[in-house]
């Protein structure tokens, strides 16, 4: 077995992002805005209740970056620990305190990095991180692409990822089964 050494996330990455530090005006349409409440615990995107930038906006909060299909979205502040996976066809922009990694598809698999950042270590890395603030705990997000990562070869990855993403897909068949029969 291969002893797998950790290197700093930006290895794994072609860009680790934050959105802008401020919040859009009101809109009823346009693209969406994605916040921390639109993260769930357990590695999903819940876009059941979403604010909107408006297309005239648009271009000024995506400025930074455009979070596109296969990115990873992760909140740094506030409430901690919640990841998700951008899906293709995906069009909004980072809200305040979300920020995304973009996995070098050479490097990195994006569901595999889904999977590793909801893993108890590395929950624990980001702990060692933790500032606590006197109104919310953040992690500072100008080290995130510092943070020690352990990852296999990609290879690896794509195979561990397509078993756990399997198993993911039958518990998510089972629920809607259950929703229907109740």
């Amino acid at each position: 077995m291969t002893r797998i050494i950790a290197r700093p996330l930006r290895d794994y990455a072609l860009g680790i992002y934050d959105g802008p530090h401020a919040t859009p005006k009101e809109s009823t349409d346009g693209a969406v805005f994605l916040g921390i409440k639109n993260i769930t615990a357990d590695g999903q995107l819940d876009l059941s209740d979403i604010r909107y930038v408006s297309e005239e906006e648009f271009p000024r909060w995506t400025r930074r970056v455009t979070p596109q299909g296969g990115d990873v979205v992760l909140t740094y502040e506030a409430t901690l620990h919640r990841y998700a996976l951008i899906p293709e066809g995906f069009r909004g922009c980072l809200g305040r305190r979300v920020a995304l990694v973009r996995p070098n598809p050479d490097k990195a698999d994006s569901r595999f990095l889904l999977y590793y950042f909801l893993s108890h270590g590395w929950r624990k890395t980001v702990e060692s991180y933790v500032i606590t603030g006197a109104t919310v705990d953040r992690i500072p997000i100008e080290k995130l692409p510092d943070f020690p990562a352990s990852l296999p070869d990609v290879k690896e990855q794509r195979r561990i990822a397509s078993i756990l993403s399997a198993y993911d897909d039958l518990i998510e068949n089972n629920r809607r089964r259950m929703g229907l029969l109740e």
